[in-house]
């Protein structure tokens, strides 16, 4: 069950764990996914993306590039992949939302072998730079877990799927 976001949240709070907003992002994911391996995403996958892209310090301490593997980035931010498990489980909800939302807008599809973005994204609104490096952040996730076998992911950040 879901708890109630609380009323007291900033503005900033609001706009980022807003499930249209997750969706967007997911389906940012899926389509960097897609592209990097040819295949969907595993739909297990989509579980992480939240949880590394909201944060601010999780997200700040990405690569800019997927030239970094996961498992290494994970070895390299022992203080994140410590977070890690709290910050997925407080956001599973809000993932599951935003799954949801992403396959009634036709954003994101499940088929029998993942997650499929049907078409690209379009570009992150110029809302602020907040936005755009959440978008950029979903997309790098989206390439790791492109090569990353699922179990692997979950237990490079110490969690289970």
């Amino acid at each position: 069950m879901t708890t109630p976001a609380p009323r007291h949240r900033s503005p900033e709070a609001q706009a980022l764990l807003n499930p249209a907003f997750g969706a967007y992002l997911l389906a940012s994911s899926v389509h960097a996914a897609e592209s990097k391996a040819g295949q969907p995403m595993p739909w297990p996958s989509a579980f992480l993306v939240l949880p590394l892209v909201l944060p601010a310090k999780a997200r700040n301490s990405l690569p800019g590039k997927s030239t970094l593997s996961l498992m290494a980035w994970a070895d390299n931010n022992p203080l994140q992949q410590a977070a890690f498990a709290e910050r997925a489980i407080s956001l599973t909800g809000l993932t599951r939302m935003s799954l949801r939302m992403a396959v009634r807008h036709q954003a994101v599809e499940v088929t029998p072998l993942g997650l499929r973005c049907p078409r690209k994204p379009r570009s992150a609104p110029a809302v602020g730079p907040e936005v755009t490096e959440c978008a950029r952040a979903a997309a790098l996730v989206g390439r790791w877990l492109a090569v990353t076998d699922p179990h692997r992911a979950y237990t490079a950040l110490g969690v289970r799927p």
